[in-house]
């Protein structure tokens, strides 16, 4: 009449492929941009700008994924307010992606679509003006070091989302569960 459920924390080598090559490339990615980051070398903040803004990407779509599942099991929280895309996440653009997520009615939000559509800003005209001969490198280091401090606030921004979607909804408390410590079936009594 009793199950216990019990999720362990485990290491990058007890996962299976493909997903243990997944974990030991995104490590190595992240550990690539930290290092960007602290070199001394200013223009490897141009590196880094560029990989932590694709790494924010993916974030977001995970984050849009489980707004999907939010606005199902939490609809007094989150609205979705928008037509249905067309793509998959995967296929869109950081623009893209702000749209999406500007699809979503929501308080703890709010912060992070407004900076999410900042960088989008941030990273298209740095993008655009990285080879041309409008800006020079000392003008392009400091866009990238602008950049990365945003990235901070967003990356502090999500946090605050997760930790709000963890405690405050119900599909956030449910998949935080460690442990499920009694489950009795009532079709039994």
């Amino acid at each position: 009449d009793q199950l216990i459920v019990e999720v362990k924390e485990s290491t990058i080598e007890e996962h299976d492929e493909p997903f243990r090559g997944w974990f030991k490339k995104n490590k190595i990615i992240l550990d690539d941009i930290e290092r960007l980051r602290k070199s001394k070398n200013s223009t490897s903040k141009i590196s880094a700008f560029l990989l932590e803004s694709q790494y924010i990407e993916f974030k977001i779509i995970d984050l849009l994924q489980e707004l999907e599942v939010l606005i199902n099991t939490d609809p007094d929280i989150i609205k979705f307010i928008g037509k249905k895309r067309t793509k998959e996440l995967y296929e869109l653009t950081l623009g893209g992606l702000h749209t999406e997520l500007s699809k979503y009615e929501a308080k703890f939000l709010k912060k992070f679509i407004q900076l999410v559509e900042k960088l989008n800003e941030m990273r298209i005209r740095f993008a655009h003006y990285l080879f041309t001969s409008i800006e020079g490198i000392e003008d392009i280091i400091k866009k990238a070091e602008t950049g990365l401090k945003h990235n901070d606030k967003i990356i502090e921004e999500l946090y605050l989302i997760h930790k709000y979607i963890d405690e405050e909804t119900w599909y956030g408390q449910m998949y935080e569960r460690k442990i499920v410590k009694e489950f009795t079936n009532k079709s039994k009594a």
